[in-house]
């Protein structure tokens, strides 16, 4: 549990903020996807370290936009892949969910240095990193991740989501990454 945590874009046209006592778990996670986001976006340097993305995951009723939703955007990396959200107005990252609110889940990235969650405690798709990093808390991580969305589905909050509208869609249509966008946005240490 945490207190609230406010965040914003590199703007300032869009907050949005994780209720406090918000459960969930810190990681890092290195995989090629997580990388693209940024790469693509042109945000690298903010929000990429050792090729690493910090990410706070939690449930999607913990998740609040203060203002500026106006200026959301939310691409896919592939016509299946997660959805990215992040803002038009200046680039920044925010939050990946799943393509439906069917499970309850919401990864909030966090700028590099953010450390309002404390120690990062798991460390994933290490092989990916562009240094050596040992992975560590996978297990951990996907357990308590299945286990939050289980415990808010049966609270009934699964409905709760600033993501999706009540039908289920994206409250913003997404973009899906063309496969030469994907591969210029890919690490350089990654083969294509």
């Amino acid at each position: 549990m945490a207190d609230k945590c406010s965040l914003n874009c590199r703007c300032g046209k869009v907050a949005w903020h994780i209720k406090q006592g918000a459960a969930g778990r810190h990681v890092m996670c290195y995989c090629v996807d997580c990388q693209c986001e940024p790469r693509h976006l042109g945000v690298e340097d903010g929000f990429l370290k050792n090729g690493g993305t910090q990410i706070f995951q939690t449930t999607p009723d913990q998740f609040v936009f203060d203002k500026g939703q106006e200026h959301l955007g939310v691409m896919r990396l592939s016509p299946k892949g997660l959805l990215r959200w992040y803002t038009t107005c200046c680039n920044t990252p925010i939050a990946n969910t799943l393509p439906t609110p069917t499970m309850p889940f919401v990864g909030a990235v966090l700028p590099i240095g953010h450390d309002h969650y404390g120690r990062v405690s798991c460390h994933a798709n290490t092989a990916a990193a562009s240094s050596k990093v040992r992975q560590r808390g996978v297990p951990g991580a996907v357990y308590s991740m299945f286990w939050r969305a289980a415990k808010t589905a049966l609270a009934g909050n699964a409905k709760v989501t600033p993501f999706f509208n009540d039908d289920k869609t994206p409250i913003v249509t997404p973009t899906v990454l063309t496969l030469d966008q994907r591969n210029t946005a890919r690490p350089d240490t990654i083969l294509r």
